[in-house]
């Protein structure tokens, strides 16, 4: 079998070039439609990936709201995007039609750690697929593994005393170890933020693991550095193209390189469950919020349908302290 060259190569090649632009018309059709919000003329295959600023996305679509109005389209490469600015156009998406808005978009580059359907063969993949049965709370799909999670946490952290004197209790206490923190500052400059961290992820890891890290603890220093990097991998040029074109994603090591805090972070979560489920007495009263879920595990078992197994308590504890800490560091 021969190479192709001259005329047949150049025929080859416009046929597929033409091929890719009749695809990307099909990717962007939507936006022929008249009553499709306006926006940026998007380039074929790229779309506007190369007119958004990844290291600083607000102050680029602050720039195209003050062209196209609050509300805009966008194409990343083949995805469409609806952004909403102003409080009456994000009011009347997020309250006036509500069920139409609750769910959340699916980011491929969370799967290595864990979210989403797992390969278990194609039944039970769809099952899960269909019942989210790997995406915690933040993540999760809008249905009903989502109000079950949901229902769960708000109820188990209620019993633990979020919202009460018990929890009051032990947050005077995680301030009162924060205080002595800076006391032995005095004299010395220094950054709050290190500490006031320290104890927001003691707080956390209390309802958690209803255990608490002294503040020059190594694996606490670890678990916070792991987590601002973990948010630092979520933004850039780099996740955003591996969402859109999430078959590169199947490179092996790929994922690894791309999010090594977040593959480190997971580990470290594991070693701290595998560690609390030996101590784990299922005669006794849940400790904490790990507790709680296991026993809600084993009482799932049999049941396809449920969202309480082992890889979701994993991904609830990803949760609660990323969403936790982040909260923090947007108020520094």
């Amino acid at each position: 079998m021969g190479l192709l060259t001259g005329d047949a190569l150049w025929a080859l090649s416009v046929a597929v070039a033409v091929f890719l632009l009749l695809v990307d018309l099909m990717h962007r059709r939507q936006r022929w439609a008249a009553r499709y919000p306006p926006g940026p003329l998007p380039l074929p295959g790229l779309g506007n990936l190369l007119q958004i600023d990844f290291q600083n996305m607000p102050s680029s679509f602050q720039k195209m709201r003050f062209r196209f109005g609050d509300v805009f389209s966008l194409q990343l490469a083949w995805k469409p995007v609806i952004v909403l600015n102003g409080l009456a156009a994000v009011r009347e998406a997020l309250v006036s039609h509500s069920e139409d808005t609750s769910d959340r978009l699916w980011r491929p580059i969370y799967e290595h750690l864990g979210f989403g359907p797992r390969s278990q063969g194609k039944f039970q993949q769809l099952q899960k697929w269909k019942t989210g049965g790997c995406f915690g709370v933040i993540m999760a799909t809008y249905g009903h593994a989502w109000r079950e999670q949901r229902r769960f946490s708000v109820s188990t952290m209620r019993n633990f005393g979020l919202g009460k004197k018990s929890l009051e209790q032990w947050v005077t206490e995680e301030a009162s170890c924060l205080c002595t923190a800076f006391a032995k500052k005095t004299g010395n400059p220094f950054n709050p933020m290190s500490l006031l961290k320290r104890a927001v992820c003691n707080v956390i890891s209390f309802l958690i693991y209803a255990r608490r890290f002294e503040y020059d603890d190594q694996r606490l220093a670890k678990i916070l550095v792991l987590l601002d990097d973990t948010v630092k991998e979520d933004s850039g040029f780099v996740p955003m193209v591996l969402n859109v074109v999430p078959v590169l994603l199947r490179i092996p090591g790929l994922p690894g390189w791309v999010f090594p805090a977040q593959k480190a972070f997971k580990a470290m979560v594991d070693e701290l469950l595998v560690e609390h489920r030996m101590t784990w007495d299922p005669a006794q009263p849940p400790r904490d919020l790990t507790d709680a879920f296991l026993a809600e595990v084993e009482k799932a078992k049999g049941n396809p349908e449920s969202s309480f197994n082992d890889e979701n308590l994993r991904i609830m504890v990803l949760d609660l302290f990323t969403a936790g800490m982040v909260t923090t560091s947007m108020l520094a």
